[in-house]
């Protein structure tokens, strides 16, 4: 089983990497003509881009070589939660998963309920002025 699953991984680090080394090679060759304010502001625009695609792609990478060391160790397949083994189907559509689906909708559930609680403090003092907050005394 891991095996395969290392094939898989490794053959996915492969394409990333190239897919990286193509954005910087774009990237490079984009600076030589800056032309007008409008394609300045384009070329800022993909290098944004860029950088949010490197920032994702670093990540995914990141997760790739530490499933890697996972089957190297024994313990890839194992949910890092719970220590149950992940569903081979899942793993088979997410190879560096290193949760089972039952945690992975668990933290989900609880990083909305943390991102809603945190709007609605927000909302609670977006109405508050500092006309409001003065004191007269």
């Amino acid at each position: 089983m891991d095996t395969t699953f290392k094939k898989n991984l490794l053959s996915m680090r492969e394409g990333l990497l190239r897919g990286i080394d193509e954005n910087i090679k774009k990237g490079s060759s984009s600076d030589r003509d800056v032309g007008d304010f409008y394609d300045a502001a384009d070329i800022e625009k993909d290098r944004q881009m860029m950088h949010m695609l490197g920032e994702r792609e670093q990540t995914k990478l990141k997760a790739i070589d530490a499933a890697l060391v996972r089957i190297e160790d024994g313990t890839y397949g194992e949910c890092e939660e719970c220590g149950e083994t992940i569903n081979k189907k899942r793993l088979k559509i997410l190879p560096f998963a290193i949760y089972c689906v039952k945690c992975q909708s668990e933290i989900e559930q609880k990083l909305k309920q943390k991102s809603e609680e945190t709007m609605e403090d927000r909302l609670l003092y977006k109405d508050i002025s500092m006309k409001d907050m003065e004191t007269n005394d």
